[in-house]
């Protein structure tokens, strides 16, 4: 399949607002001045320490009966660490910037005060409540940072994600699976992916058409970070960024060349023929964290679709393919987790690591190294979140 990559840069520019967007969006396309271009080169390599200023560990207190499984999402603020376990729990933990547990929320149910499925979790604009997004019971349900029920509110239709843009509207990413998960039939927003809403979700408009019917999952990626809200289509290599009245303008474009990436695919491409190119191409699946200073994309490469991360300055507007530092390093263990990081806040990037993956994973000598993380650690312990400061490239100077 021919990829779109070397055609002059304002030529492209109109081209992947082309294939990205519906007719009708095209219209709200009306600023892409300040769309940074971010190149992606396997050849411009730097080793993932270079780029480490500082890091530190935060312990989470137990959870008692109700441990953290899998995360599914991570939320940062001022004061509070905010953690989602979708599938195990089930439940929402809210902790401190230390690791204390000041809340849990577990209200799976039926009830007015519960929801049948925690699918995503935002927090308000004043950062004082959680949203909880039920998508079987078709509502959203408020909680305060206590774990105290506050409201629900229906919602038109099944979300994937769902953020506010303002204290008075909000944007939510669709996915269109079966006709019964339209807004409703014959409405001009049945068809596409993202529903800009007022504050009681109702929809006022809409954008981004699924171009992709022949395969089987092609859900747009909507994040948060700040107060922006991030979109990137499915296949597509821009990154727009939405505003609270509905508009899309280009906040990244993710050029891939050299790369061999596949993007803006036809949009009567089969999965058998998708099958084939996940071998010989590599793609961006909207994996990636938008902090202060930088951004780390994750791109799946061929031929084992292995991630490789790759961290741009919005400093010098460099991209560097992230590598590992040699195992022998003291702190080999604690930097490979870097690698795949998508939760940020401000200039700190997180990762989440496993307390049975410190225990059996990490040497002898870097146990005796972090007592902070070793002392009363156990396989069933809660995780350990490390946070990460990092720097320009060449900037040798270590804060650890």
């Amino acid at each position: 399949i021919k990829l779109f990559m070397k055609i002059p840069l304002y030529l492209f520019t109109l081209f992947f607002f082309w294939c990205c967007v519906s007719k009708n969006d095209r219209q709200a396309m009306t600023d892409i001045s300040g769309m940074r271009e971010v190149v992606f080169d396997d050849k411009n390599t730097i080793n993932i320490d270079s780029v480490i200023a500082n890091y530190r560990f935060v312990r989470l207190d137990s959870t008692d009966n109700f441990p953290i499984g899998e995360l599914w999402q991570t939320l940062i603020t001022d004061d509070h660490i905010i953690l989602v376990d979708k599938l195990h729990s089930k439940s929402v933990f809210i902790f401190d910037k230390t690791g204390k547990n000041k809340a849990i929320t577990h209200r799976q149910g039926r009830g007015p005060q519960e929801y049948i499925s925690l699918f995503h979790v935002t927090l308000t604009p004043d950062r004082q409540k959680i949203a909880i997004v039920d998508d079987l019971g078709k509502k959203v349900v408020f909680f305060d940072l206590a774990g105290n029920f506050i409201e629900s509110k229906k919602i038109p239709t099944t979300f994937l994600t769902l953020e506010y843009a303002s204290a008075d509207k909000a944007v939510g990413a669709t996915y269109r699976e079966n006709p019964a998960e339209a807004v409703s039939p014959g409405s001009k927003h049945t068809d596409n992916l993202i529903l800009f809403m007022d504050r009681n979700f109702n929809p006022e408009s809409s954008a981004i058409r699924n171009r992709y019917l022949a395969i089987s999952s092609t859900k747009p990626t909507l994040k948060k970070f700040g107060n922006d809200i991030q979109i990137n289509p499915y296949f597509c290599d821009t990154i727009y960024q939405a505003t609270p009245d509905g508009q899309l303008t280009g906040k990244y474009h993710l050029n891939m060349t050299s790369i061999n990436g596949a993007c803006n695919l036809p949009p009567d491409i089969t999965q058998e023929s998708l099958e084939k190119m996940y071998k010989t191409n590599s793609f961006f699946y909207g994996d990636y964290a938008d902090g202060k200073d930088f951004a780390l994309f994750n791109i799946s490469t061929p031929p084992r679709e292995i991630i490789a991360p790759y961290l741009y300055s919005k400093t010098t507007g460099k991209t560097y393919r992230l590598t590992l530092p040699p195992r022998n390093n003291e702190d080999f263990f604690t930097k490979i987790f870097l690698n795949g990081s998508c939760a940020c806040y401000e200039n700190l990037f997180m990762a989440v690591i496993p307390a049975y993956r410190i225990i059996l994973g990490s040497s002898p000598a870097w146990k005796e190294r972090h007592p902070e993380v070793m002392d009363g650690l156990t396989e069933n312990s809660n995780p350990v979140l490390v946070f990460y400061e990092l720097r320009e490239p060449g900037n040798n100077k270590n804060n650890y």
